[in-house]
């Protein structure tokens, strides 16, 4: 009686066959169009996207708030300073100061390649109507999922 040691071709053949389909299975889960690295990169996007907004509506809302207490709003620098950068988008303020009164404008115009997401892509403090009102920015609905 023979006694065999080791695996049989049939099996080996088996296990790279089942490697094979393995590796096709990762290959497709990476690439392609709803691959992981597809869903990375607009992931990305969106964020970029979603913090530019939320930068430019946090500073929307500290100059309502100056609005509303009788302060002039901050000078065009500083806003811009506090906003800072987000990679692909660029912003720039423009302050109207009403020269002697504490009314006026303040407009966020936000331009970029992805600004298009953006509705409207320039928020605004201003008193119209014997009122302060804002103007937030906001991420278009067909392009928040």
């Amino acid at each position: 009686m023979t006694n065999n040691k080791g695996i049989t071709l049939i099996a080996l053949v088996i296990t790279i066959i089942v490697l094979l389909i393995l590796a096709g299975v990762s290959i497709a889960m990476l690439t392609g169009q709803n691959g992981i690295l597809t869903q990375a990169t607009n992931a990305s996007g969106k964020t970029s996207v979603a913090e530019v907004v939320e930068r430019v509506n946090m500073e929307l809302q500290a100059q309502y708030g100056n609005a509303l207490a009788g302060q002039p709003f901050d000078a065009k620098a500083t806003i811009e300073g506090n906003i800072g950068t987000v990679d692909g988008f660029t912003v720039t303020a423009t302050v109207v100061q009403t020269s002697g009164e504490t009314r006026g404008s303040v407009q966020i115009a936000v331009t970029g390649d992805d600004a298009s997401k953006l509705d409207p892509a320039t928020g605004k403090v201003e008193y119209v109507s014997d009122q302060w009102k804002l103007t937030p920015i906001d991420v278009k609905a067909d392009d928040s999922e």
